[in-house]
């Protein structure tokens, strides 16, 4: 019997394998073929390099077609326990009990409350579970590269090195003011916003300039009455206050009612806000990854 301990398996095809696991079934070349849509001369020429690789015969040709050896018998379970586990490994689908676990996505608290509760549903039917941490974590931990991070969701100026993205969805901005305010009615001219207290993110401590960027081009300049390091903080202090603010149109339409707070179309010219969704490379063909950015693809299907 040949010694099997010296074989590399970058030397084998294992394509044989499967022939293998198709013959012990069906206990016949012509049948095997069929099961495999090749050819029977492809099968036996698979059973003649099978007995090359192993250094005996693993099937004895009776009337009764191919009867497998004592040693294609021994081997017999264990190979359809290695198929198995190789399908369940390249399937998308197949997310075993042993192999749920929970992901982590890093996100602005804003893309969280309005992402969040749309992709929660799918992600539980998957038996995966989910964990949200902040941008800063992200930076902090090597986020994607380290591992610590599955899903990063945001703008980030250029795509992270090492990983790959893809455009999650549009979304644009608007004006918001509480419903009440004394000074503001259906409309707002550009001399009227910038003369209006206005609330300004800061994330990373970093202001967001995109309106006096906009306002700058009519040679016109904002006050600052509150500056906040998280997107929920803006429409919480607009409603209690006679500020204004400009905000995702998603966002708006979460706080809104509740708030009663009023939506304008700004008076001056705002990007739109192309939200991606970012991975590491190393995770394309991760299931579970592959099934949560499925996920973040169907909740923002008809975005913007």
């Amino acid at each position: 019997m040949k010694d099997m301990s010296p074989i590399n398996l970058r030397n084998v095809d294992l394509n044989l394998l499967v022939v293998l696991d198709a013959v012990l079934r069906e206990h016949s070349a012509t049948r095997a073929a069929a099961r495999l849509h090749v050819t029977q001369s492809a099968v036996s020429n698979a059973l003649r390099r099978l007995r090359a690789l192993f250094g005996e015969p693993l099937f004895v040709r009776t009337h009764e077609g191919l009867v497998p050896t004592a040693r294609a018998e021994l081997l017999a379970p264990k190979l359809q326990a290695l198929l198995a586990d190789a399908s369940a490994l390249l399937s998308a689908d197949a997310l075993e009990p042993a192999a749920r676990r929970t992901l982590t996505i890093a996100c602005t608290d804003a893309i969280g409350l309005t992402l969040l509760p749309r992709i929660l549903p799918q992600v539980l039917s998957r038996g995966l579970g989910l964990r949200i941490v902040t941008l800063d974590f992200e930076t902090q931990h090597g986020g994607l590269a380290s591992g610590e991070v599955d899903l990063l969701i945001g703008i980030p100026p250029h795509t992270p090195p090492g990983c790959r993205g893809e455009l999650a969805y549009e979304d644009r901005m608007r004006c918001i003011v509480r419903a009440d305010h004394p000074d503001v009615r259906s409309k707002l001219t550009a001399a009227q916003y910038a003369a209006l207290p206005h609330v300004e993110l800061a994330l990373f401590g970093e202001p967001d300039d995109r309106v006096d960027r906009a306002l700058a081009r009519l040679r016109l300049r904002r006050e600052i009455a509150l500056q906040v390091p998280h997107f929920s903080a803006i429409p919480l202090a607009v409603a209690a206050s006679d500020c204004v603010a400009a905000l995702s149109q998603q966002l708006i339409a979460a706080y809104a009612g509740p708030l009663r707070l009023r939506a304008l179309e700004p008076p001056v010219r705002l990007p739109r806000l192309a939200v991606h969704q970012y991975w590491h490379k190393r995770a394309d063909r991760d299931p579970a990854l592959i099934a949560l950015r499925a996920a973040v693809r169907r909740a923002t299907a008809s975005s913007g």
